[in-house]
């Protein structure tokens, strides 16, 4: 458990410093291969893991984001890399029942328990004697803009245009509003249609958090500015996995970067602000997009 911690803190530290560094472009952090998958189950890193290896990838320059743990690459007649140095990950140890012999019924006798490991990128590993090959990258965008509509139509979630002037999130009426596509312009940062795909994605992450959904409670009773700023860094970072699934280049809404220095305050305080806001975001995205 105390490795796990010290993983975590290390890691929102790092987090912490690109946020100072990259300003408004924060997002930028964890890159283009947002989707960290493992070699061996061909599935998606989860929670806190696919920031910590989108981040490492990004930080070292990875051109892929695929990952193993040593004796995965090891099955597949790869070798690590020597001298070279693992990124940690997280993982939760399963409670164990024992059944009672007097009751019959199964009892839990141990608690999950949170766990380190450690992986190693395919940048990482010589491949010359394995039958495994890196999978080639599709060229340009992987999902046409209709798919991304047609995948907000599956989400059920309510869409109106009832304000042409602002984009918000209603919880006690579950509805989406959207500024129609043509009040978005094209930036030096980006152009219209990736602006208001990114904005809508942030708000579809907001709508995961209703009762029917996620129910996901505020967090802070106490401290009506940390919940703010910790449900809108949820938003934020669902946008982020939203967009690059779908292969579009997230971009910042002007009015959210002055949130950065909230976050990193909040940071600093408190390292768990960080994780447990990438996990909320995580099963936001989970919930909609079934792998």
């Amino acid at each position: 458990m105390a490795i796990a911690k010290e993983v975590i803190n290390n890691f929102t530290k790092s987090v912490i410093e690109s946020m100072k560094k990259n300003g408004s472009n924060w997002d930028r952090m964890f890159g283009d291969n947002v989707d960290p998958i493992n070699v061996i189950s061909n599935k998606r890193y989860r929670g806190i893991n696919w920031a910590m290896l989108s981040f490492d990838c990004e930080e070292k320059k990875y051109g892929n984001n695929i990952w193993a743990t040593y004796k995965q690459w090891a099955s597949l007649n790869a070798q690590v890399t020597k001298g070279s140095k693992g990124t940690p990950i997280i993982f939760y140890k399963p409670s164990l029942f024992k059944k009672n012999k007097d009751t019959g019924k199964n009892e839990q006798v141990q608690w999950a328990v949170m766990r380190a490991s450690t992986v190693f990128n395919v940048n990482q590993v010589d491949l010359s004697n394995s039958e495994y090959k890196v999978p080639v990258k599709k060229a340009g965008k992987q999902y046409s803009i209709d798919e991304i509509d047609n995948f907000i139509n599956e989400t059920k979630v309510i869409i109106k245009h009832d304000d042409v002037n602002r984009c918000f999130y209603v919880p006690s009426k579950d509805f989406i509003n959207m500024a129609p596509k043509d009040k978005f312009q094209d930036t030096k940062e980006s152009n219209a249609t990736v602006h208001y795909y990114s904005t809508l994605f942030h708000e579809l992450t907001h709508a995961t958090g209703h009762e029917k959904r996620l129910n996901r409670q505020k967090q802070f009773d106490d401290d009506h500015k940390k919940s703010y700023a910790y449900e809108e860094l949820i938003a934020e970072t669902g946008s982020v996995l939203f967009s690059k699934h779908f292969r579009i280049v997230k971009t910042i809404r002007d009015n959210h970067s002055k949130y950065l220095n909230g976050w990193i305050k909040y940071l600093n305080d408190d390292y768990s602000f960080l994780s447990s806001a990438i996990a909320k975001a995580g099963k936001a995205f989970d919930h909609f997009v079934k792998e």
